[in-house]
């Protein structure tokens, strides 16, 4: 009795040691970056899935200054037609908040359910319609490369 005992407890630490190890398998992993590009202070956060990234946001503070004008009706003047574009492009959530100096942008794009060949057609798109996934590695790279700093 005590030896069927003992294999049962072994038998569930084994059990319970490989579903950890699939967990952690599957975890998600979260790298936020931070940049300046023109003026343009930007967040850009990568959730993945192992290597595959499979959610992407960014927050970028727009200076007025860095699209050479002065109010908000100008900013929205050139701002609103890019937004527009995003409208209604399922996976994707784009705003933008005019303040007084600067407007806010964020965005969130839910990479397991957008069209990547819709999306590289969007502005500001960096996206290569051929592939499958997005990598969180090399996407990171790309970042660091432009003088992004890994934050979180």
């Amino acid at each position: 009795m005590k030896k069927q005992t003992t294999y049962r407890i072994a038998g569930l630490l084994v059990l319970f040691i490989a579903l950890a190890g699939l967990m952690a398998c599957s975890s998600e992993e979260s790298v936020t970056l931070q940049g300046e590009q023109n003026g343009i202070i930007l967040e850009v956060t990568y959730v993945a899935n192992g290597d595959e990234v499979i959610e992407q946001s960014v927050e970028s503070e727009i200076p007025y200054s860095s699209l050479m004008v002065t109010t908000k009706e100008e900013a929205q003047a050139i701002l609103d037609p890019i937004v527009a574009e995003f409208q209604g492009v399922e996976g994707i959530e784009h705003n933008i908040d005019y303040q007084d100096d600067k407007a806010v942008e964020t965005m969130s794009v839910d990479l397991t359910v957008v069209d990547l060949s819709e999306a590289a057609n969007l502005p500001g798109a960096s996206v290569d319609s051929d592939v499958d996934s997005i990598s969180l590695e090399e996407s990171v790279e790309m970042l660091e490369n432009q003088g992004f700093e890994v934050v979180e």
